[in-house]
C-alpha cells in the first residue's frame, strides 16, 4: 500500500478466527478517531504475516511473541533472519492454546498420538498455530506423514471449518491457539456432537513453555459454556503487533498514539486486550520496537 496516503495494510488472521475478528474491530476504532489514516485489512497467519512484513507487502501485522523472536533471529522454521521487523509492542492479547476433544472417542490425545492413529485438526499452514502443532507431534516423535501412513487424518484448515469437522465425526480433536474468548471455540459446544475443551497435557505444557517461552495458566471456568466444567489447564504466548522497520516514523508514531490514547476503548474490541499494559509492553520484545512507537510511549510517560 502507498502509505504516504494515509491507507495501511494490517495483516490479521484467517476469518472466522479471533485475531480476524479482533482486527476487524480495533482497525474501525482507529479509523472513528484519525484524522487521516485509513487501514486495509487482509487475512494472513502468524507466521506467513512476517514474511510479508519483512518484504514491504503490509505494513502491520499480528503474530505472537516466540515466532516473532525466530524470525528475527533466524531460528527455525525461517531461513534467515528477517531484520526488516520491529513491534509497536507486546502482550495485547494472551493466546491460550485449546485442545477440543470429542466426547465419544476412544483414547485420550497422547494416547492418540501415540498409536498415530489419530485424527486431529489444526489451523492452516503458515499459521503461528500450525507451526506449533508440527512442534507437539515432534514432541511425541511422530509427523503427518507418520499420522497419515499409519492410518490416521490431519486437517489443517479454519477454525469454523475444524469445528465442523469435529461435530460431523471426521476428526476427534482441534489444537490452536486463539483469542480468549474467541467465538469460533464456543461454537463447539452447539451441534450434534459433544465436545469437550481437555487440558493441554502437562508434558506438552512444560515441552512448550521450556523450549518456546509459552506462559502456563488456565482457561477459566465459564469461558465456554458446555465446553468445561472448571479451570482448564494450558499454556499462553502473547499477540504482538510487527510493523515494518521503513515504515516511516511519524506514521507509527500515530498509530502508535492512537493505540495508547484508546486504552480505555480496548476492551470493547475484545475482552482480551483489557489486560495491555503499555507500562511493560515495551519491555522484553521479540523485535526492536520502532523508533516512532517508542516515541509515542515516551510521549505519554509509558517509558
Amino acid at each position: 500500500m502507498d502509505t504516504t496516503a494515509g491507507t495501511l495494510t494490517w495483516l490479521g488472521g484467517n476469518p472466522g478466527d479471533g485475531w480476524y475478528e479482533m482486527t476487524e474491530q480495533l482497525l474501525r476504532l482507529l479509523e472513528e478517531t484519525s484524522t487521516d489514516l485509513r487501514f486495509a485489512l487482509e487475512a494472513g497467519g502468524g507466521e506467513h504475516n512476517l514474511h510479508r512484513v519483512a518484504a514491504g507487502q503490509a505494513e502491520i501485522a499480528m503474530s505472537i511473541d516466540v515466532v516473532v523472536a525466530a524470525a528475527y533471529n533466524g531460528g527455525l522454521p525461517f531461513q534467515e533472519p528477517l531484520r526488516n521487523l520491529n513491534c509497536l509492542g507486546t502482550g495485547w492479547s494472551p493466546l491460550p492454546y485449546n485442545l477440543l476433544a470429542a466426547r465419544d472417542q476412544q483414547a485420550s490425545f497422547p494416547e492418540a498420538v501415540a498409536g498415530r492413529r489419530i485424527r486431529v485438526g489444526a489451523p492452516p499452514t503458515d499459521t503461528t498455530d500450525e507451526l506449533m502443532f508440527q512442534q507437539v507431534l515432534s514432541h511425541y516423535t511422530t509427523s503427518y506423514d507418520d499420522i497419515i501412513t499409519a492410518g490416521g487424518h490431519v486437517l489443517l484448515a479454519g477454525y469454523d471449518a475444524l469445528v465442523a469437522a469435529l461435530h460431523a465425526g471426521d476428526i476427534d480433536f482441534v489444537f490452536g491457539a486463539t483469542t480468549l474468548p474467541a467465538p469460533s471455540i464456543a461454537r463447539a459446544a452447539h451441534g450434534p456432537r459433544p465436545i469437550d475443551l481437555a487440558p493441554l497435557p502437562t508434558d506438552v505444557t512444560k515441552h512448550l513453555a521450556s523450549r518456546f517461552g509459552a506462559k502456563p495458566g488456565v482457561i477459566p471456568a465459564g469461558t465456554y459454556p458446555g465446553l468445561q466444567t472448571g479451570d482448564v489447564p494450558t499454556c499462553f504466548v502473547d499477540t504482538v503487533f510487527v510493523v515494518g522497520a521503513d515504515v516511516p516514523e511519524p506514521i507509527v508514531y500515530e498509530v502508535t498514539q492512537l493505540l495508547l490514547d484508546n486504552l480505555d476503548r480496548l476492551p470493547t474490541v475484545h475482552s482480551s486486550l483489557a489486560g495491555f499494559n503499555p507500562f511493560v509492553a515495551w519491555r522484553l520484545l521479540p523485535a526492536p520496537l520502532h523508533p516512532g512507537a517508542a516515541r509515542a510511549y515516551r510521549d505519554r510517560g509509558y517509558m
